[in-house]
């Protein structure tokens, strides 16, 4: 019973935690960069870059602004939960864009952060699909 409710946590948070992971970890670079906390404006320019970048995401997925919202629930591989690629990514990218000059440096980052961490849990989906294959057909040959 408690592994069932362990596994069904996991499974629930497992979006929100490599997601808090990619922009916790972006903005604490970019405080380090900016030689202490942001401005009000370093602060809105980050949102608003990882809105754009979302935005982006959704407009190139569904093309069009006014649709209903469909999508077929995809069944969640294990490893896939992890985010070793969606989570990091976005913090190792931000350790170059945290570098531009701000506040032009938190919106970069914002959006690239966005971007970076939706296509890496796409990545990850598929590796953990050829994964599975793969456990497949060596429990086949065992």
């Amino acid at each position: 019973m408690r592994k069932n409710f362990l596994r069904s946590t996991l499974a629930n948070e497992s979006k929100a935690y490599g997601f808090t992971i990619a922009f916790w970890g972006s903005g604490a670079l970019l405080v380090n960069y900016s030689g202490g906390l942001p401005t009000v404006v370093e602060a809105l320019m980050y949102g608003l870059g990882a809105i754009t970048g979302f935005a982006a995401l959704i407009l190139y997925s569904y093309r069009n602004t006014f649709s209903e919202i469909e999508y077929e629930e995809s069944d969640v591989m294990v490893l896939s939960m992890v985010h070793y690629v969606a989570a990091l990514l976005p913090v190792a990218m931000t350790y170059y864009t945290g570098r531009i000059e701000p506040p032009y440096n938190f919106l970069i980052t914002g959006f690239s952060v966005s971007m970076l961490y939706n296509l890496g849990m796409i990545l990850e989906e598929i590796l953990s699909e050829k994964g599975r294959k793969l456990e497949q057909m060596l429990y086949q040959k065992l």
